[in-house]
């Protein structure tokens, strides 16, 4: 449960925010790897509810970030989108990468239970 609340950091913002500020990858790796071993856990635990609902709240607040700081944030550098519409891209692309980790996690977990099963 204490995993979950990582959600709480607005990952689609830190990959923008390091491009733009250091010009450096760095923040969109972090984000698609530190949320793709965060939502393999959580599914590996049996918790993939709270995988939809951290999605929806980083989602929200990276996209709170990015309406508040307005043209002047990154003006020009992420052409032709704006920084909201790059926020939202950027949490698209996470779910292409989430979708199939989560899969391959709960269906992991689905044969670990059979196995169990028929050990017994």
């Amino acid at each position: 449960m204490k995993r979950t609340w990582l959600y709480v950091i607005p990952f689609a913002w830190f990959g923008p925010y390091f491009d733009w500020k250091e010009g450096s990858l760095l923040g969109y790796a972090l984000f698609l790897f530190g949320l793709g071993a965060l939502s393999y856990s959580l599914a590996r635990s049996g918790e993939p509810k709270y995988i939809v609902i951290g999605n929806l709240v980083s989602f929200a607040i990276s996209y709170g970030i990015a309406l508040s700081v307005g043209r002047g944030y990154g003006e020009g550098y992420f052409n032709p989108l704006t920084v909201s519409q790059l926020v939202i891209g950027v949490s698209i692309l996470n779910l292409v990468v989430q979708i199939p980790i989560v899969m391959h996690a709960i269906r992991n977990k689905v044969m670990k239970k059979e196995l169990e099963g028929h050990d017994g």
